[in-house]
């Protein structure tokens, strides 16, 4: 019984925790950005990247892109991660594809993003 309660009171304790920092990136970013709409602001501080979103919402979201590319209209921002042991190398694991001045889809894996603090 004794360690059933401290387990309840850990598993508590970091999901309060989780909240607490999910709520302050959510007024930071409020705060930042007084423009965006509470679902906009919702969706950022989540890291979520949707169609129809700006750079600006995407940096938020995800941070600087690694590399940029402009093709036929489209800017390609890539997000990187270094892979390997002896010899790393970077590999893309998020791309996020624009079209004038939005988001018009993502492929890969944000959750393999290693950079996502604060």
């Amino acid at each position: 019984m004794h360690t059933r309660l401290i387990l309840l009171t850990l598993f508590l304790f970091l999901f309060t925790g989780g909240c607490a920092t999910q709520d302050y990136r959510a007024s930071k970013i409020r705060v930042q950005h007084p423009n965006w709409d509470s679902t906009t602001v919702r969706k950022v501080s989540n890291r979520l990247v949707e169609p129809g979103m700006t750079p600006d919402m995407v940096r938020a979201a995800v941070g600087l892109p690694d590399a940029i590319s402009r093709t036929d209209g489209t800017e390609i921002w890539q997000y990187q991660v270094f892979v390997g042991d002896y010899q790393p190398k970077k590999e893309t694991v998020y791309t996020v594809y624009f079209q004038n001045g939005a988001v018009t889809r993502t492929t890969g894996n944000r959750e393999r993003l290693k950079t996502l603090t604060w």
